[in-house]
């Protein structure tokens, strides 16, 4: 990471062509002054918060705005804990429920009144939860399942004092609003539970169906050769179901109940049926006797989301707007359905939901108020400042997702990712920066200008088959790029230098080939004090060798040097104070490690105080100080003085970067704290 200085690089200029540069000791003004310390405080964390709540079921209450979705979410110290959201008819709204645990099934059976299953759980004993809600909040309700083996399944409330619960192996109770009563097992498992009241229930159970009379269950065989996976009732006895065929992808088949009549086939859904977290999603109908299926129609990788709705006997179809995530659960009320839908990406590690709300082709999708919070893994990497008030930032959020942050000294705010793999980045003024990285196979970088990223062209000459950019330094807006590449045909890994001319990539390799990436203990890092003065570190272990070594290159006027600086050593990153003075921080063994090069060309080891594992940032703000991120140990403030450079810990612990604007404006973080140095 390098530091924008452009009265440093101009005094430079001014000083080589009036005749060179001094030497070290010239000054007695440069004797006398001591660099000031700065205070370090802590501030806020260049960091991106996301959602993370995963819907995994919906309910609505028979009357009235009311809907419950229920689920999962990470809070804060990167646990998963219940996650409850609220849609009054305007808005969802985040509720607390006093459970750690996961949230998988859910029935309202008044506006205030719901009661929400824990997740199953195994090795916890014969204890159970209920989440139960009323007017005056959520609450707990624990109580004990007569083996520890018992997992319920599906709840169905028909009062707030009368809730059905089933278990996966035919377990049945009641909860009666203060406590659970454990009744007779069910004839067969069921998949799916919905009461009217505490004298009827519809059951899909599997080849068939099962009825509650208040006493006993009565079960009806389906006559077809499919599977009953979902039911759903608006009154005693007057329900719909929902069945599919062997393996699953068959066209949904439908089942109406009547006073009149049991069970009979009510129409076959076009295409196959709409699956969730939990299986086919099924039917779901509102108060007045509506009910709705959802299904999905045409090719598979392009399929439309459906919505098929029954009244009194007749059936429409509705094309919904499909969305950009995976389908949870369905759920109505008269005149509005919610489908809950679960936006995530094992790769990247996050995960946020939303609801679809309409009915026909009227249909609108509503974020939930998800609170963002700091996902495991989440951390800043590397940090360039211009000013006291402009930093950037690039880091990555729940392990994998990239992301850019730009500060203005009191909070951070996100940009877009510039690239898929961001490794360094590199500002020349306030909103003219570059990052640098790769696609996930070839070199890339990418350029921000009034605000917006544009991504170059990837470095690609008849050598390169992959790799990635892992250096940027700019003086103006004309960069250097270092980075490393892999040979065609896996002879070997190898490490390149770049420049942008008249809109063409002009590349040099350096030094010798080795194994492969895996090889790097120090990745190629670079700064530049003139378009021509460039120095770039890296370290890796040579073929053959048992320790690393560490290499340096140097560029004037375009031609380029590479020379051995040690073995044993591996180098992460340098940033020169001027012309002739760079600061390099790395490692050797388990202590970190920093060199300096002097004005006659020779890299010397700085003697450090105090004791850390590695020095992976370096930034120098003027010409005679550096601060060197120290992991394991303390910031430590170097000093140029005439007998060379001299390092003391005065900053805050532990850090991995540091970025300097000037001598009384830094930043340093690790992937828990940042702080700011004035």
């Amino acid at each position: 990471m390098s530091l924008t200085r452009t009265l440093l690089v101009a005094a430079a200029a001014a000083t080589l062509l009036s005749g060179g540069l001094l030497p070290a000791d010239a000054g007695p003004a440069e004797r006398e002054t001591e660099p000031r310390v700065l205070e370090w405080t802590r501030t806020t964390d260049p960091v991106v918060l996301r959602p993370s709540t995963i819907a995994r079921d919906v309910g609505c209450s028979p009357t009235g705005a009311a809907c419950v979705i229920v689920g999962q979410r990470t809070d804060t110290a990167g646990s998963r804990v219940a996650a409850v959201q609220r849609w009054d008819g305007t808005a969802w709204t985040a509720e607390t429920v006093p459970t750690d645990t996961a949230l998988v099934d859910v029935s309202c059976s008044s506006v205030t009144d719901c009661v929400a299953l824990e997740e199953p759980q195994e090795g916890t004993g014969v204890v159970r939860r209920l989440a139960v809600r009323s007017a005056t909040g959520w609450r707990s309700v624990g109580f004990d399942v007569p083996t520890e083996t018992v997992q319920l399944m599906s709840v169905s409330c028909a009062s707030a004092t009368w809730c059905l619960l089933t278990g996966a192996d035919r377990e049945m109770a009641v909860f009666d609003g203060a406590g659970v009563h454990w009744l007779a097992r069910t004839v067969l498992t069921i998949n799916a539970v919905s009461c009217t009241s505490p004298t009827y229930c519809a059951a899909a159970a599997g080849g068939g169906f099962l009825e509650w009379d208040g006493t006993r269950w009565t079960a009806t065989a389906l006559d077809d050769t499919g599977q009953v996976v979902d039911v759903d009732c608006w009154a005693d006895q007057r329900c719909m179901a929902t069945a599919v065929g062997q393996g699953g992808t068959a066209s949904p088949t439908t089942f109406v109940r009547t006073p009149q009549s049991a069970w009979i086939p009510s129409g076959r859904l076009r295409g196959r049926p709409a699956y969730g977290d939990a299986g086919p999603l099924g039917a779901d109908c509102d108060s007045g006797g509506t009910c709705h299926v959802l299904h999905l129609t045409g090719p598979l990788r392009r399929a439309d989301l459906m919505i098929s709705t029954w009244t009194a006997g007749t059936w429409s179809m509705k094309e919904l707007p499909r969305p950009d995530g995976t389908l949870s659960a369905l759920a109505c009320r008269p005149g509005e359905c919610v489908v809950a839908v679960v936006h995530s990406n094992d790769y990247l590690g996050w995960t946020h939901s939303s609801a679809l709300h309409g009915t026909g082709t009227q249909w609108a999708q509503h974020e939930l108020a998800d609170a963002p919070v700091r996902l495991p893994e989440t951390a800043p990497l590397e940090a360039t400042c211009t000013a006291a008030d402009w930093c950037l930032a690039i880091g990555r959020s729940g392990g994998a997702d990239p992301y850019v942050v730009r500060g203005d000294g009191d909070d951070w705010r996100e940009l877009p990712a510039a690239l898929a793999d961001q490794r360094d980045l590199d500002c020349w003024r306030p909103g003219g920066c570059v990052v640098v990285g790769s696609d996930g196979r070839r070199p890339r970088s990418a350029i921000l200008r009034e605000g917006r990223w544009r991504v170059l062209p990837a470095l690609s000459p008849s050598w390169l088959v992959g790799g990635a950019i892992t250096g940027v330094s700019c003086v103006g807006e004309r960069c250097t790029y270092s980075g490393q590449y892999q040979t065609r045909k896996r002879v070997g890994t190898g490490i390149f230098v770049a420049r942008r001319v008249a809109g063409r990539w002009r590349v040099q390799r350096l030094g010798p080939l080795f194994d492969s990436e895996e090889a790097f203990t120090g990745r190629p890092s670079m700064d530049c004090t003139t378009p021509s003065r460039c120095v770039v570190v890296t370290s890796m272990f040579l073929r053959g060798t048992s320790e690393p070594t560490s290499f340096v290159a140097t560029s004037a006027g375009g031609r380029w040097r590479w020379d051995t600086v040690g073995t044993g050593l591996s180098l992460y990153e340098v940033d020169c104070a001027d012309t002739v003075h760079c600061v390099a921080g790395g490692q050797s063994g388990d202590r970190g490690r920093i060199l300096a090069l002097g004005v006659d060309g020779t890299w010397r080891s700085v003697r450090v105080r105090g004791r850390s594992t590695g020095f992976h940032s370096v930034s120098c703000p003027t010409s005679r100080t550096c601060h060197a991120a120290a992991e394991g140990g303390r910031l430590q403030l170097l000093t140029r003085t005439p007998g060379g450079w001299r390092a003391r810990p005065v900053g805050p612990r532990g850090m991995t970067d540091v970025a300097c604007s000037g001598p009384r404006a830094c930043l340093a973080f690790n992937g828990a704290r940042t702080w700011l140095g004035r």
